[in-house]
């Protein structure tokens, strides 16, 4: 077939024609028709594509106890886990890693410590406000806003 002086091919002239070339198969609300030869041969040829999405959204899971590592690590330069010897290698690596800033291999602007790993810790809503005060933060003067 040819358009406007254009040769086309197959996937072109399906999309030309307005057809979904995914056949809905893609996306977590897709909607298949299980009778479609493409959904079909997708279905034989990955066998677990239906758990794909699902399988891949951990991360509301596992964000929560991230945060609370990050929230300590920030706090503290030494190590807290719960195997007292995971913790006495963690020293051994936080020493060495000291060391190595000491001696150059680690520029002493990018080595990361508690002071660099704060700036992703939890913080107040208004730690980056110059108004700190949960009473005054966030409202504007007037219109019975802030009460002087």
């Amino acid at each position: 077939m040819v358009t406007f002086n254009r040769r086309t091919n197959q996937s072109d002239e399906k999309f030309l024609s307005g057809d979904r070339i995914h056949k809905g198969t893609l996306g977590p609300n897709r909607e298949t028709d299980g009778f479609d030869g493409f959904a079909a041969k997708l279905r034989s040829e990955n066998p677990r594509y239906e758990d794909f999405y699902r399988g891949s959204r951990t991360f509301n899971e596992v964000a929560n106890m991230s945060q609370m590592k990050i929230d300590q690590a920030a706090t503290s330069a030494e190590p807290t886990f719960a195997n007292e010897g995971d913790n006495s290698f963690a020293r051994d690596f936080l020493m060495k890693y000291s060391e190595g800033v000491q001696r150059g291999f680690v520029a002493e602007e990018e080595a990361v410590g508690p002071d660099r790993l704060a700036r992703i810790a939890s913080q107040p809503a208004t730690a980056a406000s110059n108004e700190s005060s949960p009473e005054t933060a966030g409202k504007f003067p007037g219109a019975s806003g802030v009460n002087v």
